[in-house]
């Protein structure tokens, strides 16, 4: 018999103190798109509420987020450029002081990145569909530009893993850009 207490070690070795993971959850506590106190505050909280805890969405490119916001200082994180290293740091160092894995969510925020409008930047889709409830405008990306998003992911994870990270997770739901593909299909 299996209890959520046993410890769970993965095929490439990894192990983790408890059969559960905190799922991400967004708490849009960056400024600028960085970790701030708050954010920090939350993680250090949660250093004991499962073996494994997935930290909130975290946009990879410039243009990839933010996508809501509660007010002009409660934004989405970001993790496009070295700037944002120092803030994860902290973070997976203070799940990590109990023993937990540190995950990190990343994503690409596509159509839902209506954050970046309001900032002057550009949201990006797949497919210039329309969507009659979206007020801003789309840009509909060229092949040419979906390569240098693809990089950014890979870039993005090797910043997670600078930071401290012990993986990540690609958010492909909740119509954010790698989910938008699949729209474009039928």
């Amino acid at each position: 018999m299996k209890n959520l207490i046993d410890k769970v070690t993965f095929r490439h070795g990894a192990t983790i103190d408890t059969r559960t993971a905190q799922s991400p959850m967004l708490t849009n506590s960056g400024l600028n798109e960085k970790v701030t106190q708050d954010t920090i505050n939350y993680y250090n909280a949660r250093s004991q509420s499962a073996g494994m805890v997935i930290v909130e969405y975290t946009s990879v490119s410039p243009n990839g987020g933010p996508s809501r916001s509660w007010a002009p200082d409660r934004e989405q994180l970001a993790i496009y450029d070295n700037s944002f290293v120092p803030g994860f740091k902290k973070i997976a160092e203070k799940l990590k002081k109990d023993g937990n894995k540190a995950i990190l969510q990343l994503v690409h925020s596509g159509r839902e990145a209506q954050y970046r409008y309001a900032f002057g930047g550009q949201v990006e889709v797949p497919s210039n569909i329309d969507f009659p409830w979206i007020s801003y405008p789309l840009h509909e990306l060229s092949e040419d530009e979906v390569w240098p998003i693809v990089k950014d992911f890979g870039t993005a994870t090797k910043r997670a893993i600078a930071s401290g990270f012990d993986g990540i997770e690609i958010h492909g739901a909740n119509h954010y850009l790698h989910q938008e593909f699949f729209f474009c299909l039928f």
